[in-house]
């Protein structure tokens, strides 16, 4: 029988979304990036689904611009976000690297661009590195991420288009990629498409946006 007590009302847990994002600039050199809120940057290869989990990331479809044509990213393109906690930060699209359908005078030119940014923005939080889910192993990639750890820059690394490889095979994927990149922890499966992967991605970026020192 009840003893009459009121009994507590479960609440579900909140979970934490972009409310509102904003396209900012675009800008060729990285040293024209205004100030603003903490930035977390996004960079891979051409056609990793970039943009499209950017767009993911904020409930967007057309927030930044997707495209088929490999390097169609050629500048740093910002994009500022607001949190259901209310807390701002800022998303930094870089340019892709490797396989781009421009010329090598280009891609040198993005990479002094990245490089440039990732050393000098006072405000950079975190790097997040796209992998395409269905490659191997990236060698280009995994020796960014040993100049980003010389640098002492903090990043993530996600395994995009997961949707379109067999659920039993993500872990092993996600694992190799944790071992590969020397994570602290594991690698996340994301799909812009579906969605999968962008809620736990999100915390991670508030996590790295709001540290405290």
């Amino acid at each position: 029988m009840s003893d009459g007590a009121p009994r507590p009302i479960k609440r579900k847990a909140r979970v934490l979304r972009i409310v509102s994002a904003v396209y900012v600039a675009s800008v060729g050199k990285a040293g024209e990036v205004p100030v603003g809120p903490p930035e977390i940057a996004f960079v891979g290869r051409s056609n990793c689904g970039k943009s499209s989990l950017i767009n993911a990331l904020c409930n967007q479809n057309a927030l930044a611009r997707t495209s088929k044509t490999p390097g169609r990213t050629q500048a740093v393109n910002l994009f500022d976000a607001v949190l259901s906690t209310g807390q701002q930060l800022r998303l930094v699209d870089l340019p892709g690297f490797g396989h781009a359908a421009v010329s090598k005078v280009l891609l040198r030119h993005f990479a002094e661009m990245i490089q440039f940014y990732l050393l000098s923005a006072e405000n950079l939080r975190m790097v997040v590195i796209l992998q395409d889910s269905r490659r191997d192993r990236d060698d280009d990639a995994i020796g960014f991420a040993a100049w980003l750890r010389e640098n002492k820059v903090p990043y993530e690394v996600v395994a995009t288009k997961c949707d379109e490889i067999a659920t039993t095979k993500r872990g092993a994927i996600c694992q190799r990629l944790m071992t590969e990149f020397r994570l602290k922890q594991l690698a996340l499966a994301v799909s812009a498409h579906h969605k999968l992967g962008t809620d736990e991605l999100l915390v991670r970026i508030r996590n790295a946006a709001f540290a405290k020192p």
